[in-house]
């Protein structure tokens, strides 16, 4: 993914100290917008919550390669919230969009936060243990549809979905094995 970077980044990235934050935005039926800064900070009109939900990403790597990038974005359990929204939404094809910022000394937003991740949710798993409660949501990039099969099986199954009384796949499935195909 091709970046451009602000030169007020460059010149903070530059110096001995700076202090880095992530903002991720989870397009759940209302957005949640989280950060990993010790403040709320303010990006593009929306406010991202600092408020210790946000546990952790694993690492996200690159490729000039076509293939499917994935990580897994760590959520605390503790408030019910989001299991709430986990169980009770629809989530799996929502967008999750990941920013690295540079904050200066007044915790304000230095140039414009780099985009270093944009997915969709694939999966999620909620796990309680003794010492911590996680929710880990399953991101994969836009390639994750690319190998999908999709489109109709030719089985009773799946011509129920549309046709409820239909029996026409009923015996497809050993009458294949009469089918010749190539073969002599």
């Amino acid at each position: 993914m091709s970046r451009t970077i602000h030169a007020d980044v460059i010149t903070e990235i530059a110096k001995d100290n700076f202090q880095q934050v992530t903002l991720i935005s989870i397009a759940f039926d209302s957005t949640v917008y989280l950060t990993s800064g010790f403040h709320d900070i303010s990006y593009s009109g929306n406010s991202y919550e600092a408020g210790g939900h946000f546990l952790g990403i694993s690492n996200i790597k690159e490729s000039a390669n076509v293939r499917v990038g994935t990580i897994k974005l760590t959520l605390s359990a503790v408030n019910q919230t989001y299991v709430s929204i986990v169980l009770s939404q629809d989530i799996i094809n929502r967008q999750v969009l990941i920013y690295r910022a540079f904050l200066d000394t007044a915790n304000a937003i230095i140039g414009d936060p780099l985009l270093t991740y944009d997915g969709t949710i694939t999966g999620f798993t909620i796990g309680d243990g003794e010492e911590d409660s996680t929710i880990e949501l399953s991101v994969a990039s836009h390639w994750g549809d690319f190998e999908k099969v999709s489109g109709r099986r030719t089985n009773t199954n799946s011509q129920k979905l549309f046709f409820s009384s239909d029996k026409g796949f009923e015996f497809s499935g050993s009458s294949v094995k009469d089918i010749k195909w190539g073969r002599p």
